[in-house]
């Protein structure tokens, strides 16, 4: 390799080296400011087992109530341990902090993928990325499965880049990645990055590296299920075992679920733009991806692969969820992002990016109106937004007289139209920050029912008893906003309200104290109307 050809290939790595950091860098500014104060939603579920082992020491699985919870190992609410230990409690931010961390790094690997093609596909790629809904909102959150998008997309990373550089020696570091994987995710976590990494072999038809991929998964899944299973003995003995081979085998594959159609139809709004936008890129170059035309093509042949075997692979359980495949974010953000960067495009692709160029433009507009009407909205109704709505206001119109500005001075610059992308993209971000979530924190709070509670058992003590509720339901919302290690009573049948401890508040929903008989309604006297979540509860005592 001659001399000048050393010094361009070292500058592109010191490109790519400080593009990687200053993606990392926004990511985990954008994943982690102004989060919500309190957990709401399924974050409430994985708040209460870092306040646990915050409270009782690690274990092997978390626990609620002191019981082991058999879904998950635990070894990302360790994690969240850790860092909690730092700031000193258990927060969201400190809880939410290891995904976002995680999430960063998947768009750094994302953006690595694009940028050995070229500098501008891998940016394309994080843009669309950061557009997902579903991956933005799972981002700022507590997602188990962005462990396994990270495994994934350095898997695929590590076998593209070995391709690519002819540097074999890095691929010691799959079984690695499957491993800590499945510590993170379960089996999950470890058959989705290999049957991702058997794919790109077999589109590449490199059948010997194939099944050599395939026998090191399977060993590694077999060491990885004698782990788990062996932590479960030790934590829970025979009863824990069976139980997490109940929640994280069988019981996925004979529970009732959505149909097999799930992830590819419904997922087009909980994974747009990049879904329908890495369809149309597959089937308009399908002919030319076939043929393995060129170095794009056999790229976006090997991300169809990657697509398709996890969406084919993860719609054989019963059990689904629009989080289970986010691993195929990169994939898809990758082959979407072709319409961006293709020099030649064919007429479908460059009539769709004018499409969505257009809609990026009127996006700042668009969401400035929105959260305008909010607002009203909300002062005629009386309703109290906080100041996140009004700030989202101040940015969006600062956003529209940039993207006017930039429009003019930009025209006919080659850099325009991923200029016009990210305006669009920050249009979405604020709307989702301090739009979205704000109303999300209203719909969903519990905190102020719960600190009337705490205020009623100050002026009269007595044990906690949920009605109808639990477990693992509204009273892991209730009990993630308490604070403070009790163990409440559950119970199912109106006749046992009579069996419990004097001064005992009972908590249920409003539909199950409708429900209560006459005679017992007699004896009852009702403290609290309000909210756990978004269902209406109330707390009451008999006398």
């Amino acid at each position: 390799m001659i001399p000048e050809q050393v010094a361009y290939l070292t500058d592109e790595s010191r490109r790519r080296t400080r593009d990687s950091l200053l993606i990392f860098t926004g990511a985990l500014l954008l994943f982690t400011v102004g989060l919500n104060p309190e957990f709401i939603g399924f974050q409430a579920r994985f708040g209460l087992f870092a306040q646990e082992i915050f409270r009782f020491g690690p274990s092997y699985f978390p626990t609620t109530y002191r019981s082991p919870y058999p879904d998950y190992p635990g070894t990302s609410i360790f994690l969240v341990y850790l860092v909690s230990k730092l700031v000193g409690q258990v927060t969201p931010f400190s809880a939410i902090l290891p995904t976002a961390v995680t999430s960063a790094l998947i768009l750094v690997f994302t953006y690595r993928i694009g940028a050995i093609r070229s500098r501008r596909w891998g940016f394309a790629a994080v843009l669309l990325a950061l557009f997902t809904a579903e991956f933005f909102n799972e981002s700022r959150s507590i997602a188990l499965d962005q462990y396994t998008s990270l495994a994934t997309v350095l898997s695929f990373y590590l076998v593209y880049s070995a391709t690519f550089y002819g540097r074999d020696k890095r691929l010691v570091l799959l079984p690695v990645v499957w491993f800590l994987s499945f510590a993170f995710r379960g089996h999950i976590g470890l058959v989705i990055p290999a049957a991702v990494v058997c794919s790109y072999y077999l589109w590449l038809a490199k059948y010997k590296r194939f099944i050599l991929a395939g026998m090191v998964a399977a060993v590694v899944l077999a060491l990885g299920f004698a782990c788990l299973l062996l932590a479960a003995k030790l934590q829970g003995g025979e009863s824990l075992v069976q139980s997490v081979l109940s929640a994280q085998m069988t019981g996925r594959m004979h529970d009732r679920g959505p149909g097999y159609a799930y992830y590819w139809l419904k997922d087009f709004t909980s994974y747009a733009p990049a879904y329908p936008l890495a369809i149309i890129v597959v089937i308009s170059r399908f002919k030319d991806i076939l043929g393995r035309k060129n170095d794009d093509d056999i790229l976006l042949g090997s991300l169809a692969c990657w697509i398709l075997i996890v969406l084919v692979g993860m719609s054989i359980p019963s059990v689904k969820k629009a989080r289970y495949i986010l691993p195929i974010v990169p994939a898809l953000s990758l082959a979407a992002s072709y319409v961006l960067i293709d020099t030649t495009p064919k007429r479908i692709l460059f009539e769709v990016k004018k499409i969505c160029l257009s809609i990026c433009s009127f996006l700042p507009l668009a969401g400035a109106v929105a959260t305008l009407g909010i607002l009203l909205f909300g002062k005629y109704f009386g309703l109290s937004f906080n100041a996140h709505f009004l700030f989202a206001l101040v940015l969006m119109t600062g956003l529209v007289i940039i993207a006017r500005i930039l429009d003019k001075r930009l025209r006919g610059h080659h850099n325009r139209d991923m200029v016009t992308a990210a305006i669009g993209l920050s249009a979405f971000i604020i709307v989702n920050i301090g739009v979205a979530q704000p109303v999300d924190e209203i719909l969903e709070s519990t905190r102020p029912f719960v600190e009337k509670v705490k205020l009623l058992e100050k002026e009269r003590p007595g044990d906690i008893v949920f009605y109808q509720i639990g477990h693992d339901t509204e009273d892991i919302k209730f009990m993630v906003n308490y604070d403070e290690p009790i163990t409440p009573i559950f119970i199912k049948h109106s006749d046992e309200l009579l069996k419990c401890p004097k001064n005992s508040y009972f908590i249920t929903t409003k539909q199950s104290f409708d429900n209560l008989p006459d005679d017992l309604k007699k004896q009852i006297k009702l403290f609290i109307n309000g909210r756990i979540g978004h269902r209406d509860s109330v707390v009451f005592t008999l006398e």
